[in-house]
């Protein structure tokens, strides 16, 4: 079970409300009525309703997009929790396989070491009649059993060899010795086994503590998004025990067993010493094997006794402050929630009164409502006949309108040349005028032309008064040219303008003739399309006759639709309200929360202080122990070879007392080779300095048996020399 897993749940009962809330939506304004239908129906009632629908379907709208974005938001939190997750999971896969291939590599080491130590010295039986048992007994654990399915076969072949070479050497071993070592295998192999157990179900708890602390900051979220207030310290506080969490390490012990080795006795008396020598450490390691069971023993219960604590029973969970309170608080909830059954159905009683009440309100409604469709249906066919009436008068305006228009501004026209032409009968006047002076001037001067001769008699005077004449005749005349000339030109203007007019007048009258034609045609076309629109309005009032019935149902479902919404407002609200309850009370329980938060992590401060003492203590209390059993196996030792030395030098006092020939004897043996017992000694080795006979040397060196039969120190070819004697 994952944190996001056990957070996914959290809020089944809201979404299935925001479901509702848009399902709700959706159909009142799907099932509205169109806008087209209310205009030709005439209810002003549908009109009104459709405004106020508007904006609650707006705030629907807004809602959905409020809540698509907080459903995005959690799921990028979940991203982000499992990303996380899957980082912790490679690390420690990435820690496990390192110590796996370690261990693979420290068990192929240490067999190849078994291996050299037990080649060459321990003859091979072929029919070994005990053999040590090696099975670490981890049936019961099958993650372990198949981890090291691989590996098995290869290293208790090879640790088969080796301890039945051992068990050969030593001999046959007594019925206590083995069921003794029977006995230790089971406990120590019951010993790992509770070992594993207890890292193990340490480990689960370590894990379901954080999914457990990560479960509950989910909840605490997901509560505090109800009413979508969050404040920074909130955040903070949230992101502190997100990321808070313990890692330990996962411990293994490992035992590993003792070198035994064991030289070949040279004579009977050293067979005798090494056998005592064996017997005596095999005493000592009785003692010390029944004091590593008792010792197992205790810490076996220990262990018991710690699984059992390490798991709470259901008194221990009762007889806790949070259990009680959690108790407490849900005989509230319960109290609550039947209080809220009570009042809804209260409310629900009061709710079909209200829609007993509504469905007779609305069935007069409708009554009324068809009366007046009835009166205003009469009221439309009044109000067609009289706008058929009022369009025929107006056409017929309009046609008397234009053809007024159209004289005014001939009329107009007419007018403004009449103006031009008594402008230019002005302009005429004064020059007729003007040339009425100049001829009246002339005549008073009734001065009458001489010829050329005459002009030469003429004096000066004379001559002068001559030509003022004809200057004030040319001066009258240049002020009549301008007259005649502005005159002539505007009565040519007016002539080609009148010209112009008429050719205009008869096209434009081509023109209306032709629109007068179009106009007709469009007159009759319309009244025609007048026909066919009215057979329309005919068979619409027939449809909307017909449609009235389906308007009405729809209305049914636009009343069901909105009594469910004032429903789901109500349990809105009442759920706004016991969710402020419950955040209050949440506020309570995170005060606590934190408080206990503070005193757990001192706890395990403590906690993992005095583990790292207790590590200290047992990693010296072992290396102690070892110590004394290595020292009490040598101290037995010596004890054996003083206790034959004694007896060797008593021998040796009896022998040098009573016979000569015996002490020669004892310098023969001395001389010859501990080997074959037939040749004398004639060669040393170099490395231990040990002498035997050459023919023995050789025999060892052929036979790739290169190690001293005294000291065991490994030789080779040139590491042999001849020695004189």
């Amino acid at each position: 079970m994952t944190p996001v897993a056990a957070s996914a749940p959290s809020l089944p009962s809201f979404i299935k409300m925001e479901d509702r809330k848009r399902a709700a939506g959706q159909s009142t304004d799907d099932l509205a009525p169109p806008t087209k239908r209310q205009a030709i129906n005439g209810a002003g009632k549908a009109a009104a309703d459709s405004d106020n629908t508007a904006p609650w379907s707006e705030d629907i709208e807004k809602y959905q997009k409020d809540a698509i974005y907080r459903q995005m938001l959690e799921y990028k939190r979940e991203k982000a929790t499992l990303e996380s997750q899957l980082k912790n999971i490679q690390k420690k896969s990435t820690d496990h396989d390192d110590h796996l291939r370690i261990i693979d590599a420290w068990w192929t080491q240490l067999l190849e070491e078994v291996t050299l130590l037990a080649e060459n010295d321990i003859p091979n039986s072929e029919k070994p009649e005990i053999s040590f048992s090696t099975s670490l007994q981890f049936n019961g654990i099958k993650g372990f059993s198949d981890h090291l399915a691989s590996k098995g076969i290869a290293i208790k072949s090879k640790l088969h060899t080796i301890f039945t070479k051992v068990a050969a050497a030593r001999g046959k071993p007594s019925a206590d010795l083995q069921d003794l070592q029977v006995k230790v295998t089971k406990m120590l192999a019951s010993q790992k086994e509770y070992l594993v157990t207890v890292d193990r179900l340490r480990n689960e708890k370590e894990e379901l503590n954080e999914r457990l602390e990560s479960a509950s900051l989910r909840y605490i979220k997901a509560e505090k998004r109800l009413d979508r207030l969050r404040s920074d310290a909130v955040r903070k506080e949230e992101a502190k025990a997100l990321y808070h969490s313990t890692a330990n390490g996962i411990r293994a012990e490992n035992s590993l067993d003792t070198e035994m080795t064991n030289g070949i006795a040279e004579d009977k008396e050293a067979s005798q010493t090494a056998y005592k020598e064996a017997q005596a450490v095999v005493e000592k390691q009785k003692e010390q094997l029944e004091a590593m069971a008792a010792e197992n023993k205790s810490l076996t219960e220990q262990i018991t006794s710690a699984s059992i604590k390490q798991v709470p029973s259901d008194d221990d969970y009762a007889r806790t402050e949070l259990f009680k309170q959690f108790r407490i608080q849900h005989e509230d909830v319960i109290k609550r929630i039947n209080h809220l059954e009570a009042t809804n159905i209260q409310l629900r009683e009061e709710a079909e009164k209200l829609q007993a009440e509504r469905t007779a309100y609305r069935i007069q409604i409708e009554n009324e409502a068809e009366t007046s469709t009835g009166e205003l249906e009469s009221q439309l066919q009044r109000l067609d006949a009289d706008l058929t009436r009022i369009r025929s008068a107006r056409d017929e305006l309009l046609a008397d309108l234009s053809v007024r228009k159209a004289t005014q501004d001939q009329d107009h026209a007419a007018v403004e040349h009449l103006k031009e032409l008594v402008g230019a009968k002005d302009d005429r006047i004064t020059s007729l005028e003007l040339e009425v002076e100049r001829l009246r001037q002339i005549a008073e001067q009734s001065c009458q032309p001489t010829p050329g001769p005459e002009i030469d008699s003429l004096s000066l005077e004379q001559l002068r008064v001559k030509y003022d004449l004809l200057q004030q005749g040319y001066d009258s005349i240049n002020k009549e040219l301008p007259a005649l000339q502005s005159a002539y030109k505007r009565v040519q203007a007016l002539t080609s303008k009148k010209v112009m007019d008429f050719t205009a007048l008869e096209e434009k009258v081509s023109v209306l003739a032709a629109e007068k034609s179009k106009a007709d045609q469009k007159y009759f076309a319309a009244r025609k399309d007048m026909d066919i629109r009215l057979a329309e309005v005919r068979s619409l009032k027939n449809q909307n006759a017909k449609s009235s019935e389906i308007i009405s149902q729809l209305k049914d479902v636009e009343t069901s639709d909105r009594t469910l919404v004032s429903n789901m407002e109500k349990q809105l609200s009442d759920m706004r309200q016991s969710n402020n309850s419950i955040m209050a009370e949440n506020k309570k329980l995170e005060a606590s929360s934190r408080e206990a938060t503070s005193k757990c992590e001192s706890l395990k401060n403590q906690a993992a202080e005095l583990t790292n003492l207790l590590k200290s203590k047992d990693s010296a209390n072992s290396s102690t122990r070892q110590k004394i059993h290595a020292v009490e196996l040598e101290n037995e030792q010596l004890r054996i070879r003083c206790e034959q030395a004694q007896k060797d030098r008593d021998a040796w006092k009896q022998k040098s007392l009573s016979n000569q020939s015996g002490e020669e004897e004892m310098l023969r043996t001395l001389a010859l080779c501990t080997i074959c017992r037939a040749n004398f000694k004639n060669t040393v080795l170099k490395t231990c300095g040990h002498l035997f006979c050459n023919h023995c040397v050789d025999d060892r060196i052929a036979n790739r048996m290169r190690k001293c039969p005294n000291c065991a120190k490994p030789f080779d070819k040139s590491d042999v020399m001849t020695a004189h004697m």
